[in-house]
């Protein structure tokens, strides 16, 4: 019987750093068709917030000097100041101590053990409902972590964010891991490919109809194909692909 997952542990935002706002909503709004308002956020700006639907989803800012640009993600828990004394515990670092948004809720950015960088929430107010299985065209679906030492951020995870853990073998890939929310799969790790190039991340996915024809805008609009559309028996076809900035992500076409 499934049940409700618990609140904390939650994939609620995500955050792209861009050094240009205006061509990366052009940008995403062609790839995915997602809409923009900007918000007006007092002392901190305008807040480009994009939607699919009625449903917001993700922001831009603007990188700080020597940021690249990438996608970061925002995890729901109890309490940001608790978590970042657990972070430190476990072996990782306070990148940002807890701090507040005005009228929004509280976070903090931290770096797991292996590099990888999360960032825990607190909202003021309550979260949009979950995001049905599968999810609709243009919403992020999945995440997962890719790392040198997978095994070593288990802890990290597990204890900080509240979720279950659980690792099978993948033909080809070796181990992969999946954290559960209560019964609900939350997000995924594995190793680092080789050949990546790139430090350990997490790497946001976004539902598509047809991941070959959304692979091929990505090009078209002047972005890289980094993964060409590749099956995953049984669940379904993905690519990994960067906007024109550099920010990394994957698309998900569901079996």
């Amino acid at each position: 019987m499934s049940t409700t997952p618990p609140p904390e542990g939650r994939f609620v935002w995500y955050e792209l750093v861009t050094p240009d706002t205006d061509a990366s909503k052009s940008f995403y709004s062609e790839l995915f068709g997602w809409e923009w308002q900007d918000e007006n956020m007092g002392e901190m700006g305008v807040y480009p917030m994009s939607r699919t639907g009625e449903a917001f989803h993700c922001g831009l800012i603007t990188p700080k000097e020597g940021m690249p640009p990438h996608w970061m993600a925002y995890v729901t828990v109890a309490d940001v100041d608790t978590a970042c004394e657990q972070a430190t515990e476990l072996g990782g670092t306070v990148m940002l101590p807890g701090t507040d948004i005005p009228k929004v809720g509280r976070f903090a950015v931290l770096q797991d053990p292996g590099g990888a960088v999360i960032m825990p929430f607190k909202g003021e107010n309550p979260a949009q409902p979950e995001t049905p299985s599968p999810a609709p065209k243009g919403f992020f679906c999945w995440n997962e972590l890719l790392t040198g030492d997978p095994a070593a951020n288990v802890e990290f995870y597990t204890q900080i964010f509240g979720w279950n853990v659980e690792s099978s073998e993948m033909p080809e890939m070796g181990t992969y891991w999946v954290y559960r929310r209560g019964d609900r799969m939350e997000c995924g790790m594995m190793p680092m490919p080789e050949d990546a190039g790139a430090p350990p991340h997490w790497l946001p996915y976004v539902a598509v109809d047809d991941v070959d024809a959304a692979a091929a805008k990505v090009a078209e609009l002047e972005g890289k194909v980094y993964c060409e559309p590749t099956d995953i028996p049984q669940m379904g076809r993905f690519a990994v692909v960067a906007d024109p900035h550099g920010a990394v992500f994957a698309m998900f076409q569901y079996a």
